[in-house]
C-alpha cells in the first residue's frame, strides 16, 4: 500500500473517530442540561421569592441562587472547547491552507455563546417596583405552585407603622429545546400586581357636578312606571387579606399581542384588572340592578317617602355581593336629588302648594272673626287718613262680617248723605 493511501487511511478514520466523538460530546451536552433543566426552573423560581422577606441575608441568598440557577447546566462554551479540541488538526490545517479565516470562526464562537429572552433578547435583569399600594403575588410556572406561592403586601409594615415598598427580580432560566445551538431565557415564575388604590365615586346625572361631566345617573321606575332619576355617592377598597380574591374574581389584563407568539407567552408581569375598572362596569350594574328592584315595588308617593329604606337597602344587599369578590364597602348614599319628567315635577310642584294652602286655611279656620274685624278696623283707618271728606260711591266689602257691610253698604249709596234720622 502506498504512503498516500495510508495516510488517506488514516485521514478517513480519524473523521470517522472525530465524528463520532462530536456526537457523544452533543449528546452528552444535550442530556445533562436536560437533566439538570426542570433542577433549575424549581430552584430558581423558589429562592427568587425569598426577596419578599424582610431580611438581608435573604435578598443576598435570592440573589446568588437565581444566578446559580439560571445558569446551570453545561455553558455551551465548554461544548465548543471539546468540539474545538476535537477538530482543532482538521481546522488548524484549514486555517493555514486560508480555506475559513479565524475571524469567521471567532464570530461564530462569540455568537453561539450568546443566549436570548423573549422578553429583551438577553438574559438582562427584569425589576420591577412594588409600590404601596400593591400587593404582589409571585407565581411560579412549573412545580408545587399551590404552596410555593408567595406575596409581598403591606399589612404586616402597617401594623409596624412601616411603609411597604420593595424591588423584585425576576428570576430566569433556560428553556430545554428553544434553541439550535444555545436555549432561550424564560421567567421561572410569573409576578402578579394588585392595585389596592382606593376608589370613590359620585354617579350623578348632571354634568356640572359629580366625578364625571357624563350623565352617570341611574334612571329607574315606580310601580305605576313613572321615570325616576337617582343619583349616588360611593367609596370602596381592597384589602391585602382580600387581593387573593379580588384577583381570582377579576383576574388580570390579557398581555398585549399574539398569545402564541413566544414574546407574549413569556411576559413576565401581569397586572390584575384595577378597582375602578371593576366599579365603573360590573359594580355600578350592580348597583343599577338593586336600584331599579326598590324602586318598582314601590309607588311614586311610597319611593319619596321611603328614601331611607331604599337606601338601606340597597346598601346591605351590595356590601353582601361585594363582600364575595373581595372589595370591602367604605360607603354609600344618595348624591343627588330625585328628579322625575318635567311634566310630573310641575304636578308635584302645584299639588304641595295646594297641600300647604289648604294646611295654612285649616289652621287659621278657628280665628276668621278675629282676622275680619282687625281687617274691618285697619280699613278704617286707613279711609280716615285719606278721606276728602266725601264718601266713596263704590267700595267692596267683601271683606267685613256681613252685618257691618250692610250697614256701610247704606251708607255709600248714592244719596245717603242726605239721609236725615228719625226723630225719636
Amino acid at each position: 500500500m502506498s504512503t498516500n493511501e495510508t495516510e488517506n487511511n488514516n485521514g478517513f478514520r480519524g473523521l470517522v473517530i472525530r465524528g463520532i466523538l462530536t456526537v457523544v460530546a452533543v449528546f452528552a451536552y444535550g442530556w445533562i442540561n436536560y437533566l439538570l433543566n426542570p433542577v433549575a426552573t424549581l430552584g430558581a423560581g423558589k429562592i427568587a421569592v425569598k426577596q419578599f422577606e424582610s431580611s438581608d441575608s435573604a435578598y443576598v441568598m435570592s440573589q446568588f441562587g437565581m444566578n446559580f440557577f439560571s445558569n446551570l447546566g453545561v455553558p455551551v462554551i465548554v461544548l465548543l472547547v471539546v468540539l474545538v479540541w476535537i477538530w482543532w488538526k482538521p481546522l488548524k490545517s484549514l486555517i493555514k491552507s486560508g480555506g475559513v479565516p479565524l475571524a469567521v470562526i471567532i464570530f461564530v464562537l462569540l455568537a453561539s455563546t450568546q443566549a436570548f429572552a423573549y422578553y429583551d433578547k438577553t438574559d438582562y435583569a427584569e425589576p420591577y417596583f412594588i409600590l404601596p399600594n400593591e400587593s404582589a403575588f409571585f407565581i411560579q410556572d412549573v412545580g408545587d405552585n399551590k404552596n410555593d406561592q408567595a406575596k409581598f403586601g403591606s399589612e404586616e409594615y402597617l401594623r409596624a407603622n412601616k411603609i411597604a415598598a420593595k424591588r423584585y427580580i425576576i428570576p430566569h432560566t433556560k428553556l430545554e429545546n428553544s434553541g439550535f445551538f444555545s436555549n432561550f431565557y424564560v421567567p421561572s415564575g410569573r409576578l402578579i400586581i394588585v392595585d389596592r388604590t382606593p376608589y370613590n365615586r359620585e354617579w350623578v346625572a348632571s354634568a356640572a357636578r359629580g366625578t364625571s361631566t357624563k350623565n352617570e345617573g341611574f334612571p329607574v321606575q315606580s310601580k305605576e312606571g313613572l321615570n325616576i332619576t337617582v343619583g349616588i355617592a360611593i367609596a370602596t377598597s381592597v384589602t391585602e387579606d382580600d387581593s387573593p380574591r379580588f384577583l381570582f374574581r377579576f383576574g388580570v389584563k390579557p398581555p398585549a399581542g399574539d398569545r402564541t407568539k413566544p414574546e407574549v407567552i413569556f411576559t413576565s408581569v401581569y397586572n390584575g384588572r384595577n378597582l375602578t375598572e371593576v366599579m365603573d362596569s360590573v359594580v355600578k350594574d350592580k348597583v343599577q340592578a338593586l336600584l331599579g328592584n326598590e324602586f318598582t315595588k314601590r309607588s311614586f308617593d311610597e319611593a319619596n317617602a321611603q328614601a331611607e329604606q331604599i337606601m338601606t337597602s340597597v346598601q346591605t344587599n351590595l356590601e353582601k355581593y361585594l363582600k364575595t369578590v373581595g372589595i370591602t364597602l367604605d360607603y354609600i348614599g344618595w348624591a343627588d336629588t330625585f328628579e322625575f319628567d318635567k311634566s310630573v315635577q310641575d304636578a308635584i310642584n302645584r299639588r304641595y302648594i295646594s297641600i300647604q294652602d289648604e294646611a295654612i286655611a285649616l289652621k287659621l279656620s278657628p280665628h276668621t272673626h278675629t282676622i275680619q274685624a282687625l281687617a274691618a278696623a285697619e280699613a278704617l283707618r286707613s279711609f280716615g287718613n285719606k278721606t276728602d271728606g266725601k264718601l266713596p260711591t263704590n267700595v267692596s266689602l267683601w271683606w267685613l262680617p256681613s252685618g257691618i257691610s250692610d250697614f256701610f253698604g247704606g251708607l255709600f249709596k248714592p244719596g245717603s248723605e242726605n239721609v236725615t234720622p228719625a226723630k225719636k
